[in-house]
């Protein structure tokens, strides 16, 4: 079971996107801030936006953090 808290992205939100599969879990993390977040979303600059879907990435458990791939 992967989950990813919307509060660890730095939203102040209790969401948790939760499944076992990481494309799931990722989906329905950034869909769940586009609908939820959109004035957030609105005024970050393309730099944060790439950072945050790189933390989903981190958070889902697709990669540490430290650009090696972990099976």
């Amino acid at each position: 079971m992967r989950i990813v808290k919307c509060g660890d992205l730095g939203f102040k939100c209790n969401f948790m996107a939760t499944g076992n599969e990481i494309d799931q879990v990722e989906k329905n993390m950034l869909d769940h801030i586009e609908e939820e977040h959109k004035g957030e979303l609105a005024s970050m600059a393309e730099d944060d936006l790439h950072h945050l879907k790189h933390r989903v990435s981190t958070l889902s458990g697709r990669s540490c953090g430290c650009g090696e791939h972990h099976h």
